[in-house]
């Protein structure tokens, strides 16, 4: 059997990424698990008291495995914990679903542990559902489907994972966090850079814990010292500083309370909305409970040389609004306005009957014909997913009250100066105007026909109305 004499050379030159073993004078290749492909489809509309599948088709591939331990479905944008949920409908005794309300995340795992196939995985990330319970919903929602339990951000392409480390001081955090890596993509402490950023890793990473910022070099000049943003100023000043970019600061905060020089998401369970929010810390952290150093929060994405991964995926639904329509009135005989507005920048077509199938109009505003009498015409949003009925919207007309259009009002001059000239009560003009008493009918006054044509300057009837203002009164 013929030896082969460069295997000294290659095994004694600079480390490569394949491990070389000589077995019965063949060469083995020893290679890295390569990474598995992840592949969503999804862009819905959600109809309101429904569930709907977060994707509409999902595929894993990958060449050297043939299944994994979990898969983890996320709502990684537009969440509300109290009323959001993503469950997994059908029936899987092999599989555990498992919702952490927190992260608002659904992990599917092998009951009893161990793997699933891909084959079974995919069936089963076809069959979460996701509902909202709120009578009005609205908004979109992500959702990110991953095979790592990191939290996945679409919004970044970042990986977003929080360590519980009690009392770790910042600089070993910052440490800590870029020894780590997530599938070959190198860990640092996490920047966040916009509100989005902020409110996935803060709010839904599960923790308290440092972040990548800093004034140690400078006071009052907070950068990032960590991940591709290193270097990068993101605030000037104390409390009432500004951001060239953007800051997620708690209230009254950064203060510099005994040297405080590092950045560190905040918990105040008294109020859940400043949960998320940045504080200033010495580099030990604090001694309360809100800000004491529980742990550290891990990004992962955008570094040099971080290898091209595909291992999750997003879909997104948008919630459609019911559309709203308002009638109107008038005195008489005469055309009148019926408005709508539809989701979407929909289209609104409006009809003569419930049942017609002749357009008489498309848009928001509709101008009825001169109409007579009380009547309805009936409107519906074209395109609509979840609200395809047609609603009646009702133009009302009044009839004209039949009144005196001229009355006198008289009264004797009894203020002991005799010149025609005393005080008027101009609620006793209502039976001179209509002497059946219409109970329909409110009166108000005016001293110009064009003020109680725009129903301004209302005089004020429960004081008496002198005449000489003016001896001619509107009503």
């Amino acid at each position: 059997m013929q030896q082969l004499p460069a295997i000294k050379n290659i095994l004694t030159t600079k480390s490569f990424f394949l491990v070389v073993f000589l077995i019965s004078g063949r060469l083995i290749f020893a290679q890295a698990n390569v990474a598995p492909v992840v592949e969503a489809t999804g862009d819905q509309v959600y109809c309101p008291q429904t569930t709907i599948p977060v994707v509409t088709a999902f595929n894993i591939t990958d060449p050297d495995d043939a299944g994994i331990e979990a898969i983890y479905i996320q709502i990684s944008a537009g969440y509300i914990s109290s009323v959001d949920r993503l469950s997994l409908s059908g029936s899987y005794p092999d599989i555990q679903a498992s919702w952490d309300a927190g992260q608002g995340k659904l992990t599917l795992s092998a009951t009893g542990g161990g793997t699933i196939t891909y084959a079974r995985l995919i069936e089963a990330v076809q069959d979460v559902v996701y509902q909202n319970t709120s009578a009005q919903p609205s908004g979109e929602r992500q959702f990110s489907i991953s095979v790592g339990d990191a939290n996945y951000l679409p919004s970044t392409g970042h990986y977003y994972e929080y360590i519980s480390a009690n009392s770790i001081r910042w600089d070993d955090a910052k440490t800590a966090a870029e020894i780590k890596t997530y599938f070959g993509l190198q860990g640092y402490l996490a920047t966040l850079t916009s509100q989005a950023e902020a409110d996935f890793s803060g709010e839904q990473a599960g923790g308290v814990g440092w972040i990548g910022g800093t004034d140690e070099a400078q006071e009052g000049v907070w950068r990032w010292a960590t991940g591709p943003e290193a270097g990068t100023i993101f605030w000037n000043g104390g409390a009432n500083g500004s951001s060239p970019n953007y800051a997620h600061w708690n209230n009254g905060e950064p203060n510099n309370l005994n040297n405080e020089d590092y950045a560190h998401i905040y918990a105040n369970s008294s109020d859940p909305n400043l949960n998320g929010t940045w504080n200033d810390l010495p580099i030990q952290g604090g001694n309360n409970n809100n800000d004491s150093a529980r742990g550290y929060i891990v990004e992962y994405g955008g570094m040099p040389g971080d290898p091209f991964l595909q291992i999750s995926d997003n879909t997104r639904i948008t919630i459609e609004q019911e559309p709203t329509f308002t009638g109107d009135e008038r005195c008489g005989a005469g055309t009148l306005v019926l408005s709508g507005q539809a989701d979407f920048n929909q289209t609104i077509n409006w009809y003569d009957t419930a049942t017609s199938t002749t357009i008489l109009s498309s848009g928001n505003d509709f101008n009825t014909p001169v109409i007579t009498t009380t009547r309805s015409f009936y409107a519906e949003v074209s395109t609509s997913t979840c609200f395809g009925q047609r609603y009646e919207v009702v133009a009302t007309v009044r009839p004209i009250a039949a009144v005196n259009q001229n009355v006198t009002l008289e009264n004797c001059d009894e203020d002991g100066t005799d010149d025609g000239v005393t005080g008027f009560n101009l609620n006793d003009a209502e039976l001179l105007i209509d002497p059946g008493m219409n109970p329909n009918l409110s009166y108000s006054y005016y001293t110009s026909q064009a003020d109680a044509e725009n129903g301004s300057n209302r005089i004020d009837t429960s004081q008496l109305y002198r005449n000489d203002t003016s001896s001619t009164v509107y009503a």
